[in-house]
């Protein structure tokens, strides 16, 4: 994950604190506000280590509790504030007390749910969090298993969203960041740690707009090339039939459903 010290960066959904508290202690942020979906009771109850009085005595530092992305509702305190970076840190919608939010526009899978979450994230990151003067980034971490990995991430969030574009990704390694342990959402338990991976999202589309040392970070969209399946990541194809079997399997399948499912909302959706 590629962050420089001078940047303004907001962290979202941060369950027991400790992204963020090793992000401070770490990388030296100018300024870094913190976001919690759970009340303070509720996440002192929950974990039984975290970095609340850490974070809340550090200077340039705030920390947010019951901040729902999805609901402007939630961040009166954050008005009059810009940031150069957003950060959400392995999304996942069970972590909503309230997931029946997502259901407006009707039975939906958990997958699509999932998918409008992060594309919520995304708009209201341009819209309302990022600075117009700034560097102007979102972060997604995300896990290449499932359920995370059948989101197709890097083609759909910003489907039809000509202002919000996508960067690329790179490589989570969480040993950078000493004290952070990715939590269960629901209980005090420390989620086995695997292979993450941060995407990249800007409305600045030009190379020039953006840190040469973040452009050399991410990687190019290998998947995207002729050959390969954009929406399972499969590939190459060493010929048409090599493709054509692929798409005669389950998983294909079954991505494909996710795909139709997710644009079918879209289409019929209100404007976010």
């Amino acid at each position: 994950m590629f962050i420089k010290p001078n940047w303004r960066i907001l962290t979202i959904g941060d369950g027991d604190l400790s992204f963020s508290a090793s992000l401070w202690n770490h990388f030296k942020p100018a300024q870094l506000t913190s976001t919690v979906f759970d009340s303070q009771q509720t996440l002192e109850d929950k974990y039984q280590h975290h970095a609340i009085k850490q974070l809340q005595t550090a200077p340039n530092q705030q920390v947010l509790f019951g901040f729902d992305v999805t609901d402007p509702k939630t961040w009166a305190k954050l008005r009059n504030q810009s940031f150069d970076l957003v950060i959400f840190q392995f999304p996942l919608v069970p972590a909503f007390e309230d997931p029946e939010y997502f259901h407006t526009m009707g039975d939906i899978s958990i997958n699509t749910l999932n998918r409008l979450l992060l594309r919520k994230y995304l708009i209201h990151c341009v819209e309302y969090f990022l600075d117009p003067d700034g560097k102007q980034l979102c972060y997604i971490t995300s896990k290449d298993v499932k359920p995370y990995s059948e989101w197709n991430i890097e083609n759909s969030l910003n489907q039809g969203l000509e202002h919000i574009h996508y960067l690329g990704s790179m490589n989570f390694d969480i040993n950078k960041f000493p004290g952070y342990k990715v939590r269960n959402v629901d209980r005090d338990k420390h989620v086995k740690d695997t292979q993450g991976i941060t995407y990249a999202w800007s409305p600045k589309i030009d190379s020039k707009d953006h840190d040469n040392a973040l452009l050399e970070a991410l990687e190019t969209k290998s998947h995207q090339r002729k050959g390969y399946c954009e929406i399972c990541k499969a590939g190459p194809f060493v010929s048409t039939s090599d493709k054509t079997l692929h798409e005669q399997t389950k998983k294909h399948r079954l991505m494909q459903q996710y795909e139709q499912q997710y644009a079918s909302v879209l289409l019929n959706s209100q404007p976010i």
